[in-house]
């Protein structure tokens, strides 16, 4: 009996240990050993195949013509290059117009044969209206479009679209020589005219004075020149003056300021330096007391005084006071996209590129052309115009009043007829009835 109860007793410790066992067993035993280095990832292409290789980017030929001179066409083929290192699937061949070549026919006629044309502003609308231009909405990349100048935009844009991606703007100023101004208008005030009065009294003060000076000096055959200093004169629009009048062609010049500053510039016309401002020798004889004030680009009077000695420069004085008017023609370029490319998509790529800010502010340090981008104009970087703190009713914010496809004719006529006053013919009341007549023919046209 009691070797039962001992056996029993043995059988039934066995089964607890049976069944308390696992449970030990199961709790993780601390390892002192060091964790294992994970081991390098595969290589995935090992891992797995590569997909098949992609075919090199087909080149994109673009024949690009510019609106130039030589030297502007040796700078677009350098930043042409840099462009070339981001994108060296698009390759350019390049062509240069000469300025006294483009016509609006000559122009119409190379849209055919190329994808991208750099052109005044100008020249875009009538192309846009011919049916030779693709819009170039999406070469406005980010921010860019926000960036631009009303007076700009509204030159390059018909039926809603942009036609024209702006690169650069070049206004005129009046460079003044100080000596001149002083000898005329004493101690007192050696500022030059700042209003019409004062114009219509400079020639004589000269004159009086004894001065041996030219009272203007201006380009004969620029009709940008001519606007520009009325515009100055009058303290007017620079565009106000190729609308019609009310009165028709007849009255066209009555009772105006246009009157009184024409008038001057026929009356006085023999102190007018009929020259081109693009020589060493004119600012030579400019610092030399020659002339006593200049129509000039933006571009030229800063490339001008730069290139004189410090002493020769010190005696000129740019004056953009002008550009507070409400506008002013900005005499600026921009690329157009030829409806007859078979590249759009590297066209506008390209475009962007070549307008973009650093390739501006290298045209700007080059050429003394300004740049289109408003955050430009916002730091101290050089002797930029304050544009971008310009108020809305002011240049470069305000668009002309027209931008009408016949403004180059009119501008051409006009650089024409400008020409042959200043050569001495015609009479000065001959050339205001040619002009009001060929202004109300054109408004009969529209």
């Amino acid at each position: 009996m009691g070797r039962r109860k001992a056996l029993l007793v043995i059988i039934i410790f066995g089964l607890m240990v049976l069944f308390v066992s696992p449970l030990t067993t199961s709790t993780p035993v601390p390892d002192d050993s060091p964790a294992a280095v994970p081991e390098e990832p595969a290589d995935p292409a090992a891992a797995s195949p590569s997909p098949s290789p992609l075919p090199p980017a087909q080149p994109a030929e673009l024949k690009v013509a510019a609106v130039t001179d030589e030297p502007g066409l040796a700078l677009l083929q350098r930043q042409g290059e840099q462009v070339a290192a981001l994108h060296p699937e698009i390759r350019v061949d390049w062509r240069r117009v000469d300025p006294s070549e483009a016509s609006a026919a000559a122009l119409q006629q190379l849209m055919e044969d190329t994808d991208i044309v750099l052109l005044p502003n100008e020249e875009v609308k009538a192309l846009a209206v011919s049916g030779s231009l693709l819009p170039v909405d999406s070469a406005f990349v980010g921010e860019s479009l926000s960036e631009q100048f009303g007076a700009l935009l509204s030159q390059v844009k018909w039926n809603v679209y942009l036609w024209g991606v702006p690169r650069d703007l070049d206004p005129y100023v009046l460079v003044w020589n100080r000596n001149v101004a002083a000898a005329v208008r004493g101690s007192n005030g050696a500022a030059a005219p700042s209003s019409l009065s004062q114009w219509l009294e400079w020639p004589q003060k000269l004159a009086e004075q004894g001065v041996n000076a030219s009272w203007l000096a201006l380009d004969p055959q620029d009709p940008y020149a001519l606007i520009a200093w009325v515009g100055a004169a009058t303290g007017r629009r620079q565009d106000e003056w190729f609308e019609p009048s009310e009165g028709g062609a007849a009255a066209a010049w009555t009772g105006q300021p246009y009157e009184q500053a024409l008038t001057l510039l026929s009356q006085q016309r023999a102190g007018v330096a009929a020259v081109k401002p693009d020589t060493a020798d004119f600012w030579s004889a400019f610092a030399a007391g020659r002339y006593g004030a200049a129509v000039v680009r933006n571009s030229a009077a800063t490339q001008g005084l730069a290139a004189l000695p410090s002493s020769a420069a010190a005696s000129l004085r740019i004056d953009r006071s002008l550009w507070e008017t409400p506008f002013v023609w900005p005499n600026g370029d921009s690329f157009a996209l030829s409806a007859w490319t078979p590249n759009q998509e590297a066209a506008v790529t390209w475009i962007g590129e070549m307008t973009g800010r650093r390739l501006q502010t290298e045209n700007e340090e080059a050429t003394g052309r300004l740049p289109v981008y408003r955050s430009l104009y916002d730091g101290e970087d050089g002797d930029r115009p304050a544009l971008a703190s310009a108020e809305s009713e002011r240049f470069p914010n305000q668009p002309p009043l027209s931008v009408a496809p016949d403004l180059p004719e009119k501008l051409s006529k006009l650089g024409a007829m400008l020409g042959e006053w200043l050569g001495g013919t015609p009479s000065f009341a001959e050339w205001k009835e040619r002009w009001a007549a060929s202004l109300a023919e054109s408004q009969a046209d529209d």
